[in-house]
C-alpha cells in the first residue's frame, strides 16, 4: 500500500473513533428499576407448574430444575395461562353471573309462606345484601290470600307484570287445583315447611274405632288443608271418602255434621262449633307440607336459579328462628302485610322443612313411608272419593326432584335436621288411642303399609300394634308384623309396641297413642 493510501485509511478512522464517541456521550440513558425481591408469602402463591401435556420440552425442563431462588435480581414476574403478570382474584364488586335473565317472581299463600323469602330478600323486592342476589338471582315475592289469585299468577307466567313463576302453597290445596293448574304440567320442585296445628279436626263423639254403616256429615272447605286432615283421619278409622258428604261452613247440614275439618287461623277458637277437638297438625307435624311449585318446563330449564332460590328459602328461615320478633316486623312492614302480633301467632303454625326432610319426602333418602309421591297419590284418592275432584290423577305424580338432589349434592344444610323423637315405648297407665286403624281380614303387606304410614305421619307417638287371633293377642304374629315394618322403613327402637291384651276388634288392630 502506498503512503498516501496509508494516511487516507488512518485519518477515516480517526474520523470514525472520534464519531462514535460522541454518539456515546451525547445518547440519552434511560434510569434502570430493579424488579422488586419477592417474599416467601409472594413465592409461594404463584401458581405451580402445570402438569400438561403442551407445555413443550423447556417447560417440563424448567420444571424439573426446581424453584428459582428468591434472591435472584434477574428473575422477572412468572408467566400465567392468560398472559398476564398476575393471578389475582376478580374485583370485590363484581356482580355474580346472573341466573335469569329476568326478576324470578314468586307468589306465596299468605304472609306467613312468603316470610323466609322476604328475609332472604330484605323485602319483597332486593335490598342491598339480598341473598338471592348476591347468588345471581333478582326475585320478586308478592303474596294472596286466595287461591284463584295464585293460580291466575302462575297462568300469566313470571314474564308477565303480574305472574308469577313459582307459587308457594300447602300440598293439599296444590292437589285440589290440580285439574284447572292442569295445562301447565305445573310440579312440586321443593318443600318450603310444614303447617304445625294451624288444621284441627274435631267430632261430637270422637273418631269411630268400629264399623260405620251409612254415610257421615264433614264440615270443610274444599280445596283446605284441613278438609284433607279431616278426610284422611276419617278413611283411616274405616271411613271411606265415598261415604263423607262434604259441606261448607254455614249451610244447613252443619249443625247436624258429625264432623268439622277447620282452620284454627281463620275461625278461631269457636271453630269447633261445640265439639270436641280430636287432633290438629300438631299431632301430625309432616302431614301437610308447603311446596314450592313451577311449570314442568321451567323446572327444567332453570334448575340453578330455582337451586338458588330454594337455598334462599333456608336461609331465610335460619334467620327467622334466630330472630322472630325482628322477623315479624320486617315482614309486618310490607304494604298490606298484617301487625307484627298476628304475623307472629301464624309464623307460630309453620315449621321449618330442612334438606333432610325434602330428600326424605322426595323418597331420595331413607325408607319413609311418608313421601310427597304417597301423599299425592292418597289425597288423589280421597279428593275424587268425597267428589271434589272428578278426574283420574295424572299418570305420573307431579313431583320434581332434581333441585332438591342438586341441593343434597351441594352439601349445603342452613337451617340443620332436627329429627323428631319419639315416646321409645313408654305408655303412661290408661293412655288412649288417637286413632284406631282396623282389618276385618288379615293382609300382612298391606298392615305393614299402613304401619308405615301412620308411624310416619304420627312421628312423635308411639304407635301400638296388635294381631289377634280367637284367644286375643297372636304374639308370634305380631311380632313379626312388628320387625317387619320396623325393617322395611327404618323405624326407630321403641316406636312400635305390642300390647298385652286386645283393644278394638279385628283380625289386626293399630293404634296411634295419644301424646302424654
Amino acid at each position: 500500500m502506498s503512503p498516501l493510501r496509508q494516511k487516507i485509511v488512518f485519518v477515516l478512522l480517526i474520523c470514525l473513533l472520534g464519531g462514535f464517541g460522541a454518539i456515546f456521550v451525547t445518547r440519552s440513558r434511560a434510569p434502570h428499576t430493579a424488579p422488586p425481591a419477592k417474599s416467601e408469602a409472594a413465592e409461594a402463591a404463584l401458581p405451580a407448574p402445570s402438569g400438561s401435556t403442551s407445555a413443550g420440552p423447556a417447560a417440563s425442563a424448567v420444571a424439573s430444575a426446581g424453584p428459582v431462588p428468591s434472591t435472584s435480581a434477574s428473575a422477572g414476574p412468572v408467566p400465567v395461562a392468560n398472559g398476564s403478570s398476575s393471578a389475582g382474584a376478580p374485583p370485590a364488586d363484581a356482580k355474580p353471573q346472573a341466573l335469569l335473565d329476568r326478576p324470578l317472581k314468586v307468589v306465596s299463600l299468605g304472609w306467613e309462606l312468603a316470610a323466609p323469602g322476604m328475609l332472604a330478600n330484605e323485602g319483597q323486592t332486593p335490598g342491598p345484601k339480598s341473598v338471592f342476589t348476591a347468588a345471581g338471582l333478582d326475585v320478586r315475592i308478592a303474596v294472596s290470600d286466595a287461591m284463584s289469585a295464585v293460580e291466575e299468577a302462575l297462568a300469566r307466567g313470571g314474564g308477565d307484570e303480574n305472574g308469577a313463576d313459582v307459587a308457594v302453597v300447602p300440598l293439599p290445596t296444590f292437589i285440589a287445583a290440580y285439574e284447572r293448574l292442569r295445562a301447565l304440567s305445573p310440579e312440586v320442585f321443593f318443600v318450603a315447611g310444614f303447617s304445625r296445628g294451624r288444621e284441627a279436626f274435631a267430632a261430637k263423639d270422637g273418631l269411630p274405632t268400629g264399623p260405620v254403616k251409612g254415610d257421615v256429615t264433614l264440615v270443610g272447605r274444599p280445596g283446605a288443608p284441613s278438609t284433607f286432615v279431616g278426610l284422611f283421619l276419617l278413611d283411616v278409622a274405616g271411613v271411606p271418602s265415598a261415604n263423607v258428604k262434604v259441606v261448607a261452613p254455614g249451610s244447613h247440614d252443619e249443625k247436624e255434621a258429625g264432623f268439622i275439618a277447620f282452620d284454627r287461623t281463620e275461625m278461631g277458637a269457636d271453630g269447633a262449633a261445640g265439639r270436641k277437638i280430636v287432633l290438629t297438625t300438631a299431632d301430625a307435624p309432616k302431614l301437610v307440607p308447603l311446596v314450592a311449585v313451577a311449570p314442568r318446563g321451567f323446572i327444567a330449564d332453570k334448575e340453578r336459579a330455582l337451586a338458588a332460590l330454594a337455598k334462599g328459602l333456608l336461609e331465610g328461615q335460619k334467620k327467622l328462628a334466630t330472630d322472630p320478633p325482628g322477623g315479624a316486623r320486617i315482614v309486618a312492614a310490607a304494604k298490606g302485610a298484617p301487625e307484627p302480633l298476628t304475623l307472629l301467632r301464624r309464623l307460630g303454625d309453620v315449621a321449618p322443612a330442612s334438606i333432610g326432610d325434602n330428600a326424605r319426602m322426595a323418597g331420595l333418602s331413607g325408607r319413609g313411608a311418608l313421601t310427597l309421591t304417597t301423599l299425592f297419590q292418597r289425597s288423589w284418592q280421597l279428593y275424587r272419593g268425597a267428589s271434589l275432584l272428578a278426574t283420574p290423577p295424572p299418570e305420573a305424580p307431579p313431583i320434581a326432584t332434581n333441585v332438591i338432589a342438586a341441593l343434597a349434592r351441594s352439601g349445603a344444610l342452613p337451617g340443620g335436621d332436627a329429627k323428631a323423637e319419639a315416646s321409645k315405648g313408654k305408655l303412661e297407665e290408661g293412655a288412649k288411642p288417637l286413632v284406631v286403624f282396623r282389618q276385618e281380614k288379615l293382609d300382612e303387606e298391606a298392615l305393614i303399609d299402613t304401619i308405615g304410614l301412620l308411624a310416619a305421619v304420627f312421628e312423635r307417638s308411639v304407635v301400638r300394634v296388635s294381631v289377634t287371633s280367637g284367644a286375643g293377642v297372636d304374639g308370634a304374629k305380631t311380632k313379626k308384623v312388628i320387625e317387619a315394618a320396623a325393617g322395611r322403613f327404618d323405624l326407630e327402637s321403641g316406636k312400635l309396641v305390642a300390647p298385652k291384651k286386645a283393644g278394638a276388634k279385628g283380625a289386626a288392630v293399630v293404634e296411634v297413642m295419644a301424646l302424654p
